[in-house]
């Protein structure tokens, strides 16, 4: 037997799931970009550098954050909230970590 496969098409990708990926993304090229600057500079980076390190650990708090509340929302496709929620947290705990590197 053939097995049939339903969709809602009722369901929307928008919502918080997107401010969610969106910011977990941001995340993540903020922490690249860092990286990239301090290994072009041998580690003698600019104290600015430490202030986008600290914006990028609160967008991927925020995005973790928005994505766990996304998941209330109803008729809704969970993917992109899923997506987000990973890539935010992962990236708290890659800040936390390369926090935790810098005070020891």
């Amino acid at each position: 037997m053939a097995k049939k496969r339903y969709r809602f098409e009722d369901r929307s990708r928008y919502g918080r799931g997107i401010i969610s990926t969106v910011t977990g993304a941001v995340s993540i090229v903020i922490f690249l970009s860092c990286a990239f600057i301090c290994m072009v500079m041998a580690g003698k980076a600019p104290q600015w550098i430490g202030a986008l390190g600290f914006s990028g650990f609160v967008m991927g708090f925020y995005g973790m954050i928005v994505g766990l509340e996304s998941f209330r929302e109803r008729n809704q496709s969970y993917a992109l909230s899923k997506a987000g929620t990973l890539m935010g947290g992962t990236m708290v705990a890659v800040w936390f970590i390369v926090f935790c590197v810098g005070m020891a």
